[in-house]
């Protein structure tokens, strides 16, 4: 077939089926806010925001004249998510006082291929609390949007419709998918520190309100709910070594085959969240209990946290206080400060001879 040919039929078979392309735009939204929570390592992220207000600078040799295009994004991130920006750019104590710092830089200062950089310099129970933002001077025009939404919590590059593409459709405004993006990010139905599963649950829910999607709720709906499981399966394969992370994120050249290796007992407590809180699956202890196992014997502590628990409780698995013990204390020495506690909680709950019993078990092996 040629290739002049290929794209007329492919028009006319669209006109043909109109309900292709309406489809298509909820498939491709869904598509883009899965990708925007893996950042450029191919780590997916869990959910980092400010609490309002936010301080910040703008600062840098040739930063007057990128001051208007700056406070434009800072305040088009403003309107969609409520976080008031305070510019307190004037202050003679500014450097101080900023919690959000955007510096314009000289166009020798950061690599051709890196002309703009967002580092979170400071967390806090999952509220970030110190970011800078670097920026070329003559590439702030096209940095400015798409940076202050990884200033704002969101760590991905998609595909689709939205500034944070390596190939946007515009980048001088929030589209309106950065808008919807933004806004669930904010909403009182994610919290920080939400698994991005759980982050996605309530972005795509967003996608799936759409009116402009030309789709009946209800169908709408399904399909979001259909893609969520899709994804959850996806994170399960990874859990388990089999699974891959969006191309898009492959396409970066910054993932690599180690890195996802080592996010295996992240991935699985993703999903022991999963399906402990009935995020896109129904509420499943047993379930939730497996992989927080697997996720506790990848070395990943808050994993070990959840699966003592489970062995302390019962939840999912045969009791095992004593068993328990060791997992608590293992996350307790990796430094998880809820593991400190717990684990004193438990000594007291345990008899004398279970105590000695817990204390004499050297602790469990995990890797590196």
């Amino acid at each position: 077939m040629s290739r002049r040919l290929f794209p007329a039929l492919a028009v006319a078979a669209m006109l043909a089926c109109p309900g292709i392309g309406r489809a298509d735009t909820l498939d491709d939204s869904l598509q883009t806010v899965w990708e925007s929570l893996w950042d450029q390592g191919g780590t997916a992220r869990l959910v980092l925001r400010w609490k309002s207000p936010v301080t910040y600078r703008i600062f840098g040799p040739d930063s007057a004249r990128h001051m208007d295009h700056l406070r434009a994004a800072l305040l088009a991130a403003q309107q969609a998510t409520g976080v008031v920006m305070v510019d307190v750019s004037g202050r003679p104590d500014a450097e101080s006082a900023a919690s959000l710092e955007l510096e314009v830089v000289s166009d020798k200062t950061l690599a051709d291929n890196a002309p703009c950089i967002t580092e979170t310099r400071q967390i806090r129970n999952w509220l970030l609390e110190k970011v800078r933002v670097r920026m070329r001077s003559s590439d702030t025009w096209r940095c400015a949007f798409h940076e202050v939404m990884h200033a704002m919590g969101i760590p991905g590059h998609p595909s689709g419709k939205t500034v944070l593409s390596y190939f946007p459709y515009r980048n001088d405004v929030l589209m309106d998918l950065d808008r919807l993006m933004l806004a669930a990010w904010y909403s009182p139905r994610l919290t920080p520190g939400a698994t991005p599963l759980e982050a996605l649950v309530v972005m795509s829910a967003a996608v799936a309100r759409q009116p402009e999607l030309g789709l009946p709720a209800e169908t709408a709906r399904e399909r979001a709910s259909a893609f969520n499981r899709a994804r959850l399966n996806d994170m399960e394969a990874l859990a388990s070594g089999r699974g891959e992370i969006p191309a898009i994120v492959l396409r970066s050249g910054r993932a690599s085959v180690s890195n996802t290796a080592l996010m295996q007992g992240f991935y699985a407590w993703y999903v022991g969240v999963a399906y402990l809180r009935g995020a896109i699956a129904d509420r499943d202890p047993v379930a939730a209990t497996m992989w927080f196992e697997r996720g506790a014997q990848k070395g990943f502590s808050p994993a070990q946290v959840m699966w003592a628990r489970a062995l302390r409780d019962g939840s999912g698995v045969s009791a095992d206080p004593v068993s328990a013990h060791g997992w608590f204390a293992l996350a307790a020495k990796q430094g998880h400060p809820l593991a400190v506690t717990e684990l004193a909680r438990l000594e007291q709950a345990l008899d004398a001879g279970q105590l000695d019993q817990a204390r004499s078990r050297p602790l469990p092996q995990t890797p590196p």
